[in-house]
C-alpha cells in the first residue's frame, strides 16, 4: 500500500507558521536584559560625569630643588641661635644671608660651629620639616669658599652632641607645629627674636595688698 502523499500546501505553510514563534523566544533574553538594564539606577546612561571615576594618575616623586651656593659667611651677617640640644660648649651661628626656602620645601642655610677651643665649622645644609631630615650640601674650607658634598644623602635629625642644634633649628626656628617649613621671613623674625644677646625683660612681681 502506498504512503498517503503528504499536501504540498501543509509541506510549505507549516514553517511559515512556526517562524513567529522561534523570534519571539530569540528575542525574549534580549528584552528582559533592557528591562533590567532599565530598572538598573547605575547604568552607564544616568552617571554623571562628577560620578563616573576617572583613573588616578600617580604622584610624581619629591624631587629637591638644585640651586647654587650661597657666598661664604660674613663675621657681621652672622646671628648666635640657641642651641639648647647641641653641645652647651660650643657656640653656633647662622648666615642670615644664606637662608632660603625653595620650591621642594626645604630650608637652607648655612651654620657657623665653635668649638671651645676656637676653631670653627661651616656647614651648608638643608632641612626638611615633613621628614624630619637633613642633609649636608656643602662645606667650608680654609680657602674661603665651599666645596660641595660628592653624595649628598638625607639623614634623619639627631638632638645628641655637637650636631644636637639641628633639633633645636627644627623646633624653634623652622617648622612649625604642624611640621610645615615655614617662610625665609619668618625664620629670619625668628633667629632675631631669640637672639640670645638680646635682653630678657623680667616682669616685676605684683606688690602685696597687705
Amino acid at each position: 500500500m502506498d504512503a498517503p502523499r503528504r499536501s504540498l500546501f501543509t509541506s510549505s505553510i507549516a514553517p511559515r507558521l512556526w517562524l513567529p514563534v522561534i523570534l519571539a523566544l530569540l528575542l525574549m533574553p534580549a528584552t528582559a536584559m533592557a528591562r533590567d538594564d532599565a530598572d538598573n539606577p547605575n547604568r552607564p546612561d544616568d552617571l554623571t560625569p562628577a560620578e563616573i571615576a576617572e583613573p588616578e594618575e600617580p604622584e610624581a616623586p619629591w624631587v629637591d630643588t638644585a640651586i647654587p651656593l650661597p657666598t661664604f659667611p660674613r663675621a657681621q651677617d652672622l646671628l648666635p641661635i640657641r642651641g639648647d640640644a647641641g653641645d652647651p660648649d660650643y657656640n653656633y651661628y647662622i648666615d642670615v644671608n644664606s637662608v632660603s626656602f625653595t620650591s621642594s620645601e626645604v630650608l637652607r642655610y648655612t651654620v657657623v660651629i665653635q668649638s671651645p677651643r676656637g676653631g670653627s665649622n661651616i656647614i651648608y645644609e638643608g632641612i626638611r620639616c615633613a621628614t624630619r631630615e637633613i642633609k649636608t650640601l656643602a662645606y667650608g674650607t680654609k680657602g674661603g669658599r665651599f666645596a660641595r658634598m660628592p653624595e649628598p644623602k638625607w639623614e634623619f635629625i639627631y638632638f645628641q652632641g655637637a650636631l644636637g642644634y639641628r633639633m633645636t633649628l627644627v623646633e624653634r626656628y623652622i617648622c612649625d607645629e604642624n611640621g610645615w617649613a615655614m617662610d625665609r621671613d619668618t625664620v629670619l623674625e625668628r633667629l632675631v627674636m631669640h637672639d640670645p644677646r638680646r635682653p630678657r625683660v623680667v616682669p616685676k612681681e605684683a606688690a602685696s595688698s597687705d
